[in-house]
């Protein structure tokens, strides 16, 4: 064998050894995903987020784990301790989540971090957040409530009473008075995200008080409300992901949160070197962060007028030329709110 020849068969013997072993090439990120306390399965919030991380599983060859905290009360050592297991990058989803990740982010400076869907401020030097502008799907869905009511009266269940449950009541019933200022906007809270039946109950009061829609934006206690409407033959509107398959004919619409573009971009921002902690990333109609759901199972249950309607309002927020209250910006004793502005609830 001449020397040419033998260096050609060395050559391909290394390479194929490379191969197997995996060496010069790239390492696949690692990714964890931290639910909020209702876990994966809650046809909602988490769920709508673990297909963000699926999409980028295929489209970046990551590989990602889903850690299931069953309380508010487990979330810091839940991050402390993905802290300590090598992920490139720990994406939380809840609200709740604040103050623990702020606590761990300061333990574990170099791990990076994100939060979805909460507040507009900076959580930590090492964390990337964002905002979803949830009142502006709301608003869109509380306009199609308030043209589709046949009673003069819709309904809000909120899974607890705080801050950013009250931005989705706020949109909902700008978007419903702007349609009819007459129309009655009922509020409630059930005070959980996990139980079904609670959602169903408190539903259930509203339906006796005249609401025949009703907004849940209750995570996993969403599917009681949606439950209670198929009992009454009334409507529910789905959140955060598309529920209209849960109850086909008596779920009006859903307001989704693409919150699993949220956490993909995220990621491709670790995977292209772009992750930059401290900041803040907002998507809302113009972004495509949110929308209302049209399929199968709610054709023919909103009108074609109230829909051409809809769009309209669509792009006039994505103009400029309406400006949909935020919860968040609203001040105490504030008798307006929004652009044209309407009376506040909050009186």
């Amino acid at each position: 064998m001449n020397t040419r020849r033998l260096a050609l068969v060395v050559l391909l013997v290394l390479v194929a050894m490379l191969a197997i072993t995996g060496v010069g090439a790239a390492k696949a990120i690692r990714v964890a995903m931290v639910t909020s306390e209702s876990g994966l399965g809650d046809r909602s919030f988490n769920d709508m987020m673990h297909q963000g991380f699926q999409r980028a599983e295929k489209d970046f060859g990551i590989k990602f784990n889903v850690i299931q905290p069953k309380s508010i009360s487990e979330f810091k050592s839940t991050l402390a301790r993905a802290s300590e297991q090598g992920f490139d990058l720990i994406i939380g989803s809840s609200f709740d989540m604040i103050d623990p990740m702020k606590e761990v982010a300061r333990m574990y400076p170099k791990q990076k971090f994100a939060l979805i869907d909460v507040g507009p401020d900076p959580i930590a030097s090492n964390v990337v957040s964002t905002v979803t502008k949830d009142w502006e799907g709301s608003f869109l869905v509380g306009a199609i409530a308030a043209r589709t009511t046949k009673t003069g009266t819709i309904g809000f269940v909120g899974g607890k009473d705080i801050p950013i449950i009250h931005r989705f009541f706020i949109g909902y019933y700008y978007g419903a008075k702007m349609i009819n200022p007459d129309v009655k906007v009922l509020e409630s809270y059930s005070g959980t995200f996990t139980d079904p039946a609670t959602g169903k109950e408190y539903t259930l009061a509203l339906i006796n008080r005249g609401s025949d829609i009703n907004f849940a934006v209750a995570g996993a206690t969403s599917a009681g409300v949606i439950d209670a409407a198929k009992q009454t033959k009334t409507f529910a509107i789905g959140v955060d992901s598309n529920q209209n398959y849960l109850a086909p004919g008596f779920v009006l619409t859903s307001m989704m949160k693409r919150i699993d573009n949220q956490a993909y971009d995220i990621i491709k921002l670790v995977v292209d070197g772009k992750f930059k902690g401290g900041t803040v990333l907002t998507y809302g109609l113009k972004e495509k962060g949110v929308d209302y759901a049209m399929d199968k199972y709610n054709k023919g249950l909103i009108s074609d007028s109230t829909l051409k309607l809809v769009e309209e309002l669509r792009e006039k927020v994505i103009a400029g030329k309406i400006v949909v209250p935020n919860y968040f910006e609203l001040k105490p004793g504030q008798k307006t709110m929004g652009q044209p502005p309407i009376d506040s609830p909050l009186n």
